[in-house]
């Protein structure tokens, strides 16, 4: 696998793997993994085919870190941790820990000159590969898990949450909404 990541059609390779996971997920997932393909499609390879061919330049470099791929590799990175908080599987959590690796990589490439330019490399590639497992591993999990129990729920719910007040609600205090809950303890064991 080493050598692939180092070949020069690591980037065939890729597309043929994330054409044949993220066609999966979009056609076989849930709603999880239906948004995780397609953050993955839009922001890497539309955007990447747009960036690759109309604006790259050597412009875009602020400390030796591409400034769109770091970008692009933030927003995905916000998108797939709420995804990972809020979906009823696990896997998310480890594609959002993997984005989070290579997020990482950018700060360090923009904080240390000292990194190579092939460790900078293997850091925001190599994630993308485990990325792909982890997606093709959580949709084969969801369509067995379909086929034994049959639908399920894709998001996880929270008990009390606490709403958040939006513009244009009255506010409350705290102290008034902690005497309206111990009026409630006190009505539900009467």
């Amino acid at each position: 696998m080493l050598e692939l990541l180092a070949s020069e059609y690591r980037t065939y390779a890729q597309d043929i793997v994330v054409i044949a996971v993220c066609g999966a997920a979009l056609l076989w997932g849930g709603a999880p993994e239906r948004i995780i393909a397609a953050s993955w499609l839009i922001f890497f390879e539309l955007t990447g085919l747009i960036y690759k061919n109309f604006i790259r330049s050597e412009g875009y470099q602020l400390q030796g870190v591409d400034a769109f791929l770091a970008t692009t590799d933030f927003l995905v990175l916000v998108i797939w941790v709420i995804v990972a908080l809020y979906a009823n599987r696990n896997y998310p959590l480890w594609i959002a820990g993997m984005q989070l690796l290579a997020m990482t990589a950018h700060l360090a490439r923009g904080m240390s000159e000292a990194i190579s330019p092939i460790a900078y490399l293997f850091l925001i590639v190599a994630p993308g590969w485990f990325q792909l497992i982890f997606l093709a591993a959580g949709v084969s999990r969801h369509v067995m898990r379909k086929r034994k129990y049959g639908e399920y729920r894709s998001w996880r719910y929270v008990r009390n949450a606490v709403k958040l007040d939006l513009p244009g609600e009255r506010k409350k205090s705290w102290s008034a909404l902690l005497s309206k809950r111990k009026v409630v303890a006190q009505d539900e064991a009467r």
